[in-house]
């Protein structure tokens, strides 16, 4: 009886109509109601450090039949912890701020057009504005074009050491710097240069990086705003400040030209990712001096957060396809971690140090996270830079380093409590999938039941299919409400996939009763496994993998999965495959999708089926 109820059961489950489009209302549905809905996990807009904008976000997740779209955007910087307030030109690599500001700012020369050998800039002790507290420096700035051809010469504010610390949403931000112009020219201008957001095509302009360009000109020049497409030109007459002070103090509020210059476009979906200080020349040696750079930002922390969710329902009926859920990248150090739905915040840091912050996530924030109702992810475990592969002996050696650091302990759960783990990286921090997936495996033989998900951590909002990371994350759900996805991934019933290689769908049911993501405890020797897959690629295949459930802990920090069965595309074309499982040991089995150049493309969650109860128990959504 059991193995007939087993079968109907697997059979139902698994009876699903087509797979159509993401985009269309009628999806592939599961006999228990549930729907397959796809999330992109890990994105990041015009409230973090980079070019992307929530309107170039949402576009890409419509463009590309994303269901569900999470705003992760950094904490730290909607907070502005560590952020420049002054900067007084006393160097241009080793300039620190003021308390509270973090690292030494470096300023990168950056030149364009025909300059002529008269250009040229740097740090000078004199002239230096009277209004600068700490006196003795300015940032002098030459350029002569060769031609009436516009030639520049200048600095880019890097500040990498400092953590691009100047780098966040424009909204209530305004930028005072003290100029002065040397005489004798007029064709040209001194320039201060703001990067902003990229946004699709609208208006009858391309798509691109919008700019600003305050352009600092002698006095009696006409002043005013320009358009020319995603550039704006804001040109401003400097007149000194009396016969005895020539230093001009001239205050800029981006939000506010960004408003007049577009207003077809939401001036707070815009963010400061790009400074740059210049001479400009299309004819006159142009000259000059900026100093004592100061930053004023009105809303920060909490009002941040508020903005973006109220933006996020501006955006919501020209997006309808796209379901937007609020979460936040908690990561104000390392390690990173996302914190998904319920009663999302910023988080207090309080008096916390650097070296602190790794127990202040799991003693603190994350039970924070959980209390208000939401589920916490284990971000880019080995880090989030973007270097080249490493070796295999270095990556190998990388393994063993961070399972060592994410195995649950006597006083600590694994991955400092997350609920989720980064698994589908197709290279990050020089260190490939198939390590990312074998720290994942090496959890799950410890019974640490983590959910693995596949993301992007798109800061840029382009062409997400043809980025090298580009996973998605699938769920089982009722719906795209939130707490419907939340409930999906806290039971595992996920799978994650490359947006450009596969599209298909993944799932597990063990004896007809035991879900994918579920952890079932039974003294049988073997068990009966239903793998569905759909949407293979051409020439691909399906692997059915199995790991030990050993405990091993630090003793053995390697996977320990090995392929117990490998279906071409053309025998899953009915949709599932089925498979005895040997567990005369306590083990997990998972599966994941090759293409035809036998990469992987696709990864299942795992279920677990033990022989006893865990040492930790079993989490009340994952029992079977």
């Amino acid at each position: 009886m059991h193995a007939t109820a087993a079968t109907a059961a697997a059979a139902a489950l698994l009876r699903r109509s087509p797979r159509l489009p993401l985009r269309s209302a009628a999806r592939e549905v599961a006999a228990d109601g549930t729907a397959a809905f796809s999330m992109a996990m890990h994105v990041h807009s015009s409230f973090s450090e980079q070019s992307g904008s929530m309107d170039s976000q949402l576009f890409q997740a419509a463009t590309n039949s994303v269901d569900v779209l999470w705003w992760t955007d950094h904490d730290a910087r909607m907070d502005q912890i560590g952020f420049r307030r002054t900067v007084h030109f006393t160097s241009l690599d080793a300039e620190r701020g003021g308390p509270g500001e973090r690292g030494p700012w470096i300023w990168a020369k950056t030149e364009s057009g025909p300059l002529t050998r008269s250009s040229g800039g740097g740090i000078v002790q004199s002239p230096s504005s009277p209004n600068d507290p700490v006196p003795g420096g300015s940032m002098r700035l030459t350029a002569r074009s060769a031609t009436t051809a516009m030639a520049k010469y200048g600095y880019y504010a890097n500040s990498h050491p400092a953590g691009w610390n100047y780098r966040d949403n424009l909204t209530g931000q305004s930028l005072t710097i003290d100029v002065l112009l040397t005489s004798g020219w007029t064709r040209g201008y001194l320039e201060l240069l703001i990067a902003t957001s990229y946004h699709e095509a609208a208006g009858g302009r391309a798509a691109g990086d919008y700019t600003l360009s305050y352009r600092f000109v002698p006095p009696g020049q006409p002043g005013g705003r320009a358009r020319h497409g995603i550039d704006g030109v804001i040109t401003i007459p400097v007149t000194p400040t009396s016969a005895s002070n020539p230093w001009s103090t001239v205050t800029i509020s981006p939000s506010s030209d960004i408003a007049a210059l577009w207003p077809d476009l939401d001036y707070r979906d815009f963010a400061l990712w790009g400074l740059t200080l210049s001479a400009a020349s299309d004819g006159d040696q142009v000259s000059g001096h900026f100093d004592y750079l100061r930053f004023s930002r009105a809303i920060s922390g909490e009002a941040m957060l508020k903005q973006q969710i109220e933006m996020a329902a501006v955006l919501a009926p020209k997006y309808p396809s796209v379901a937007q859920r609020q979460g936040l990248e908690v990561s104000w150090g390392q390690p990173h971690m996302n914190w998904f739905g319920g009663a999302v915040v910023v988080p207090d840091y309080g008096s916390t140090s650097f070296g602190g912050y790794g127990k202040f996530l799991g003693r603190t924030v994350v039970p924070q996270i959980h209390a208000a109702g939401g589920l916490v992810s284990y971000n880019h475990p080995y880090g989030f830079g973007d270097p080249a592969a490493l070796s295999a002996a270095r990556q190998d050696a990388l393994l063993a380093q961070v399972a060592r650091a994410l195995l649950p302990t006597a006083s600590s759960r694994a991955a400092l409590g997350a609920d989720l783990l980064e698994v589908g990286y197709h290279l990050r921090q020089g260190v490939d999938l198939g390590h990312h997936v074998a720290l994942w495996d090496i959890l799950s033989r410890n019974a640490a039941f983590l959910t693995g998900n596949g993301v992007s951590d798109d800061h840029f909002g382009r062409n997400w299919s043809g980025i090298p990371n580009n996973w998605v994350t699938s769920a089982w759900a009722a719906s795209t409400a939130e707490a419907h996805l939340l409930a999906a991934l806290a039971a595992g019933r996920a799978w994650c996939g490359s947006l450009s290689r596969f599209r298909g769908s993944l799932d597990l049911l063990v004896d007809g009763l035991c879900p994918m993501g579920s952890v079932s405890v039974s003294h049988a020797t073997s068990r009966s496994l239903v793998a569905s897959a759909t949407k293979l690629p051409a020439g691909g295949s399906l692997q059915v993998l199995q790991g030990t459930v050993d405990y091993a802990g630090t003793a053995d920090l390697t996977a320990n999965t090995r392929v117990i069965g490998a279906y071409r595309a053309a025998d899953v074309a009915g949709g599932r495959v089925r498979q005895p499982i040997d567990t005369r040991k306590a083990s997990f089995v998972r599966t994941q999708v090759l293409n035809a150049a036998g990469a992987v493309v696709g990864l299942s969650n795992p279920v677990w089926l033990l022989r006893r109860p865990p040492p930790g128990g079993i989490p009340a959504p994952r029992a079977a």
